[in-house]
């Protein structure tokens, strides 16, 4: 199943490039990572079958009476099967990331070029027509310097599509600091916290996505939010703290993509997708 859904990453790929949709350093990023994933799916799958084998012989030799197999040789093929299924929810995830990677260049060329059919804006002397002053300079310079919040959200779109996470980050911020009410604030807040979890800042991507989840609860962000808590969580190891946020992912978001996912890593990890008096997870502390 793993390796289907890798021809169908691959094979979007193809049809990406063929119309322009992605630029040449996007295209070798997503090749690199695309070959990053292939490898560790196919270490893990390999490794897995090993463990299998082992843990086999293992049951056969228990069944023979010259044989003699210690509880501690069952639990240590038994531990290794767990980490490994893990291990391959996490890269399934990842897969799955460069798949929604894929359809968001896509839409992020989709909006540039609606914005380059926008006419070009008068030009104005500097300083303006009536006062002669020099034209001040806008706040934070660079990025600041765009006007437009469509363009500036779009910029620091582009720089996270094109694996540019600290400026990324910075033009997310700096849109969210300075359009606080428009109606990408919280998509905004989103991408910082999917920038630090895609360098493996885990803590500050579970920072960005409660900043997220306390600022816009009802957010169609927040089920995708809530969701990369869990998988944080999961990557640092805190499987306890990652099996309640994933439960909360599938109670509160029944129905969606993002509960499929939450199950489905919920099983890998071989704990119970139901749990009783499930509370809203908490905040990082």
């Amino acid at each position: 199943m793993k390796a289907r859904r890798f021809l169908f990453s691959a094979a979007a790929l193809s049809v990406l490039l063929m119309t322009g949709c992605v630029m040449p350093d996007q295209m070798s990023q997503i090749q690199k990572d695309l070959a990053d994933v292939r490898q560790r799916l196919q270490r893990v799958e390999r490794e897995q079958g090993e463990a299998l084998d082992k843990l086999t012989e293992l049951e056969s030799r228990a069944g023979d009476d010259e044989e003699t197999v210690t509880r501690e040789d069952l639990a240590d093929v038994s531990v290794q099967l767990n980490q490994l299924a893990r291990e391959a929810a996490i890269t399934d995830e990842r897969l799955n990331d460069l798949g929604r990677r894929l359809d968001r260049f896509s839409q992020d060329q989709a909006q540039a070029r609606n914005l380059a059919r926008r006419p070009a804006a008068p030009a104005v002397p500097a300083g303006g027509p009536e006062t002669g002053e020099p034209e001040s300079v806008p706040p934070h310079g660079g990025i600041g310097a765009v006007e437009d919040p469509q363009l500036l959200y779009n910029t620091a779109y582009a720089d996270f599509s094109k694996g540019n996470y600290g400026l990324a980050i910075s033009g997310f911020e700096e849109y969210y600091d300075r359009y606080p009410t428009n109606s990408l604030a919280d998509n905004a807040l989103y991408w910082v916290g999917e920038c630090n979890f895609s360098q493996g800042n885990f803590t500050a991507a579970l920072r960005a996505f409660d900043r997220l989840l306390e600022q816009f609860p009802t957010s169609d962000k927040a089920p995708a939010g809530n969701l990369k808590k869990g998988l944080a969580f999961l990557e640092q190891n805190q499987i306890g703290q990652a099996i309640v946020q994933l439960r909360y992912v599938v109670s509160t978001y029944a129905g969606t993509d993002e509960a499929r996912v939450a199950r489905d890593k919920l099983t890998s990890l071989g704990a119970p997708v139901e749990a009783s008096g499930l509370d809203a997870p908490g905040g990082l502390n």
